[in-house]
């Protein structure tokens, strides 16, 4: 009997934790209560033991309670071992399959930008790339993201170790930024038109890079209204990929 009253008391307090990821407001214990359909003194009972344990915060003024810094510490571990990668394969397939190009996901690794996922689209003519590949940080989509998201003391150093012009990229930088997407053409590949966008974790720290690419010659035909509907596809399928590595601010881009 005392076992299975632990058990019922470990589950309301599970619920009761789960409800903030509802009501990032803060709960207040009479809503909290009527939203887990349990009495208010259990409710009150549980949320001073997480108060004591800083789980959960109390703002005495508006009598709500928020989730606390330990609970987000708990949250913080998690996304530090989220693996990108295993993450972003099932959006990179679907996006490749819907928009029938080549989609590959590249990283700063060892101050190199490398290919670590890729999937081929389903067309005949298509560009293929290698996982492993290392792509330049001086021209093309994705070095582009890179360099304008960045923290400038990683982008000082970059630009140091690979001799980067900035007088020729400065401007185009800053429209990568306002926009959230930037574009190459036949900057990397001969033939090869790019499009790349940025992903984000918890720390709203640029991890990885989203980029697609394809024939020039397709590109090329591509009406305005089609190329943008493109590029709303990727900047959708980086926010996706962003949002499961924890990131919560404000999306400004679509």
């Amino acid at each position: 009997m005392a076992e299975k009253r632990k058990n019922i008391i470990v589950r309301r307090t599970a619920q009761v934790l789960k409800s903030f990821d509802q009501n990032s407001n803060g709960w207040g214990i009479s809503a909290l209560a009527s939203h887990l359909g349990l009495a208010k003194s259990v409710v009150f009972e549980i949320l001073s033991t997480l108060v004591d344990e800083g789980l959960v915060k109390k703002d005495e003024e508006k009598k709500i309670y928020l989730c606390g810094e330990e609970l987000l510490k708990l949250a913080l571990t998690h996304f530090s071992n989220i693996d990108i990668i295993k993450i972003s394969r099932p959006v990179l397939k679907n996006l490749a399959k819907e928009i029938r190009e080549t989609v590959l996901l590249s990283k700063l690794i060892d101050n190199r930008n490398v290919v670590v996922e890729k999937f081929d689209g389903p067309q005949p003519l298509r560009f293929t790339i290698n996982v492993g590949t290392e792509l330049p940080l001086a021209r093309g989509s994705s070095a582009k993201v890179f360099l304008a998201f960045l923290p400038d003391e990683k982008k000082k150093e970059l630009i140091g170790r690979y001799k980067i012009d900035m007088n020729k990229l400065e401007e185009e930088l800053e429209m990568v930024k306002k926009r959230g997407f930037a574009i190459s053409k036949e900057e990397v590949y001969s033939g090869v038109n790019a499009i790349s966008a940025p992903i984000f974790n918890n720390s709203d720290e640029l991890v990885a890079v989203l980029g697609i690419g394809g024939p020039s010659l397709r590109y090329n035909k591509e009406n305005e209204q089609g190329k943008y509907k493109l590029i709303s596809k990727i900047l959708a399928a980086a926010k996706e990929i962003s949002v499961q590595m924890g990131f919560l601010s404000e999306w400004k881009w679509s």
